[in-house]
């Protein structure tokens, strides 16, 4: 039952892909028969992704950009729960952490990039971005869950003579694991955005922003198109891996 499941979904989803190329199929075209610079096809996205492919180089760049991203949101992750833990248990530190979040927060990122290139070497400045973009939505993600928390399915587990530690891993992250899960899968949409922008505007070495640029350069749209969807591709496979992990974790927290 569960496989037929997985694989009615799976196939919809697949109809609803291939909808959609359609749809740019014909866009382009309709389209391509009044433009000096055709709109990529399918077909044309295709064959340069092909031709791109077999460069080894281009693994080691997709690899780069992954590393780099991945990197960037772990330390945010991390950096967020720990926050968010100490404004949920002091008042002082949250009235004092408020305002930068609210910076961070506010700030667009072509403007955070600018000001964050003039003291962070190249290679580093995507990983500071996605660090900045990811940490007030994981620090609320979890600020949120620890303050719709069942404290007194808590007091009660310690009257019962309960650990701190199996009370945390039995009831706190159970209860806010809703929401730090909502916060995940938004924070590595906006990883990849963000990440990828900073890549274009610091002209990353050996990234996939820097081979966007180049793309749109050298007027190669079709290598843009390409790019793009295994930008879309990275980022649809790393949710995929986070859903799966936190659909694990769950059974296993019980």
């Amino acid at each position: 039952m569960t496989i037929s499941i997985t694989v009615r979904k799976t196939l919809a989803n697949g109809a609803a892909v291939l909808f959609w190329v359609v749809v740019w199929q014909l866009a382009a075209m309709a389209a391509n028969r009044t433009l000096l610079l055709p709109i990529p096809t399918p077909a044309d996205t295709l064959c340069a992704l092909a031709r791109m492919a077999v460069k080894p180089d281009f693994w080691l760049t997709v690899g780069m950009s992954l590393l780099r991203i991945c990197a960037g949101f772990a330390l945010a992750f991390a950096a967020g729960a720990l926050g968010a833990a100490a404004s949920a248990q002091w008042s002082l530190f949250r009235r004092l952490a408020a305002p930068p979040i609210q910076l961070i927060r506010s700030i667009p990122v072509a403007v955070f990039t600018i000001v964050v290139f003039l003291w962070v070497s190249r290679p580093y400045i995507p990983s500071v971005i996605v660090f900045l973009t990811v940490l007030p939505i994981v620090w609320d993600g979890v600020e949120n869950g620890l303050e719709n928390a069942d404290r007194q399915l808590s007091e009660m587990a310690r009257t019962f003579g309960m650990g701190r530690w199996e009370i945390l891993r039995r009831i706190t992250l159970p209860g806010i694991r809703p929401h730090v899960a909502a916060a995940v899968t938004t924070a590595l949409g906006f990883a990849w955005k963000s990440g990828i922008a900073a890549e274009v505007i610091c002209r990353t070495e050996g990234s996939l922003g820097d081979l966007l640029w180049s793309g749109k350069a050298s007027v190669s749209y079709d290598e843009v198109f390409a790019l793009t969807v295994v930008i879309v591709a990275c980022s649809t496979l790393l949710q995929r891996l986070s859903a799966i992990g936190r659909e694990r974790g769950g059974h296993d927290t019980f």
